[in-house]
């Protein structure tokens, strides 16, 4: 256990496992492991010391009492899908694996309101709502697997940002429990309510520093009968600024306003195929707009169209039905499965500027790794256009040497780019275990002093996420040290599963057992365990890689294409040998 934290005793984790059940409790190192997955690069010292599922609040609310007690680390977790590491634990001690909170307790269409737990997915609430003629419009690129929990943690927004907004601007209540055990309810069910300080909106975005949230009651939309999509190539992201800026000064309001680079765009090309091969490469602005009335749609979209291709594109098509409108969105959505197919480690940011900063920023970043003297680095960059970036950094974390430039690229990033601007750096990703560093930077020691004081109210004993800088003062020690192949030392695995979680939920076995070992991306973190050393076979991951029904379902979902069925078969004669 971590100096200032206790260790999990037999009598308390006798005490967890009666609260739990002894079918939800998980202290197998094997099972542990693969809890220290997610979408930054592997720690392999962040392993948690337990993993417990609970399914009610009162069991949340024991669970909490005793570690907060025994100043124990709780770390709550859905499906894992945070690309800045907010579910690891480089303290260790316990998760909480939310999935098995899963209901969609009542939907409300007269007051548009929908109460859940925090482990829906995104994707499943917004099937449930479309047949009433709703919707939630958040919409992260991680919406088929991401849990509203998480999104509310996070305060997640998507692409369609610019004109619904991101997470908190839906959350009408929270039920949370903090460490004491006991359980609050924020926020109210009616849309005007000032009685109280707006406690609820602390939550939002706290990424499980204050609270584990239980239950959430969310406003919901109705959803629009007309859309109008427009896909916009040009030479130079000035133009695309220029547009934008006039697109608002206008007054026009787009449901969809999204950009894509040069490099994303190739990447898409040899991705998707079809008419992307065709296209002349450059930058990509996706341009739509929505509403309940044609005319006024048809209307706004000429607006739309006459401002952007007023800065002369060099290539632009516009949507003609539902199919062809897909087509460009799931392209937009693509980009990181795309991107992942370049080098074997692709890390995305999250950073936000004011878009009449765009061109510019766009331009220095693209020059990071000549800045950097980084020749194997190559930098991808996406944005919403309400000025939320998300460069892309593709590498081999298993090269120390890619591994020392990128640490060094994501510092120029910060210090010498978008702090400079009077960006922030993070716009719906949260600091997470990446960027706490960074955060004195941004907001200065006076407001790092009032979040600390902030979290004692809820946390006096810190073991609530511990390690994400918003109210932590504690710095988290990054060992990165170089990992040898078993049979070939020396040789860097290059090994393209980006650890997204995309292949988890659709999974027979996981849905059978329930845990992140037994799904696809458990395996392989198991499977990276055994090449190099850090795990050894035994009877228990036998039976874990053996549990494969070898359906192919995870190489359906891998948006990186890893032949996930033909690396379990050869596992499996491996073992047999």
């Amino acid at each position: 256990m971590v100096k200032g934290y206790k260790v999990l005793s037999s009598s308390i984790l006798n005490k967890l496992k009666s609260i739990v059940g002894e079918n939800s409790f998980y202290d197998d190192f094997a099972i542990r492991w693969t809890y220290a997955y997610g979408g930054i690069t592997f720690q392999k010292h962040w392993i948690p010391d337990l993993i417990l599922k609970p399914q009610t609040t009162k069991q949340i609310s024991e669970i909490l009492r005793i570690a907060d007690k025994e100043k124990i680390p709780i770390t709550p977790r859905g499906t894992g899908t945070s690309l800045s590491g907010g579910q690891l634990t480089p303290y260790k001690g316990i998760v909480l694996d939310l999935t098995n909170m899963n209901r969609i307790i009542s939907i409300d269409i007269g007051n548009n309101l929908v109460e859940l737990e925090p482990g829906v997915i995104c994707d499943d609430l917004n099937n449930v709502l479309k047949k009433n003629g709703y919707f939630f419009p958040p919409d992260p690129g991680s919406s088929s697997v991401a849990t509203i929990g998480g999104m509310v943690a996070s305060n997640a927004g998507g692409i369609q940002a610019f004109k619904y907004g991101v997470t908190k601007h839906y959350v009408m209540y929270l039920e949370v429990v903090v460490p004491s055990g006991k359980i609050l309810r924020l926020g109210s069910e009616v849309l005007k309510s000032v009685a109280t300080y707006n406690i609820k909106d602390l939550f939002v975005g706290s990424e499980g520093t204050l609270g584990v949230i239980t239950k959430i009651g969310l406003k919901i939309r109705s959803l629009p009968k007309y859309r109008k999509l427009g896909f916009f190539i040009f030479e130079t992201p000035d133009k695309i600024q220029n547009a934008v800026l006039d697109i608002r000064k206008e007054g026009i309001i787009p449901n969809v306003l999204e950009f894509m680079d040069k490099i994303i765009l190739d990447a898409l090309s040899n991705y998707l195929g079809g008419d992307f091969r065709e296209f002349p490469n450059g930058y990509v602005l996706l341009a739509e707009v929505d509403g309940d009335h044609e005319e006024q749609i048809n209307t706004d979209f000429s607006k739309l169209y006459n401002i952007i291709t007023k800065y002369g594109p060099i290539y632009h098509k516009i949507a003609q039905d539902e199919k062809e409108r897909y087509k460009f969105i799931f392209a937009r959505k693509s980009s990181l499965p795309a991107l992942s197919r370049i080098k074997p480690t692709c890390c995305v940011e999250d950073c936000t500027i004011k878009i009449s900063d765009f061109a510019e920023v766009i331009k220095k970043i693209e020059n990071i790794p000549e800045k950097i003297g980084a020749e194997n680095l190559e930098i991808a960059i996406s944005c919403h256009m309400e000025g939320n970036l998300h460069p892309k950094f593709m590498f081999n974390e298993n090269n120390s040497e890619d591994l020392k430039y990128f640490t060094k690229a994501i510092n120029y990033l910060y210090r010498k780019i978008i702090i400079p601007v009077g960006g922030s750096i993070t716009g719906e990703h949260g600091i997470g275990k990446v960027k706490g560093s960074f955060i004195e930077l941004e907001h200065g020691i006076d407001i790092l002093d009032i979040m600390f004081q902030m979290k004692r109210i809820f946390d006096p004993n810190n073991i609530l996420n511990p390690g994400i800088g918003k109210g932590d003062k504690k710095p988290i020690k990054k060992v990165n040290s170089i990992r040898n192949l078993i049979n070939y030392r020396g040789v860097s695995l290059e090994f393209n599963c980006m650890r997204c979680g995309f292949c988890v939920i659709s999974c027979p076995s996981w849905l059978h057992y329930n845990i992140e070992a037994y799904s696809p991306r458990g395996r392989l973190s198991i499977l990276n365990g055994l090449v190099y050393g850090d795990l050894k076979i035994n009877d228990f991951i036998t039976n874990i890689i053996h549990s494969c029904t070898l359906c192919g379902l995870c190489l359906k979902k891998c948006p990186s294409g890893v032949n996930t069925l033909s690396i379990f078969e050869k596992i499996r004669e491996i073992l047999h040998k």
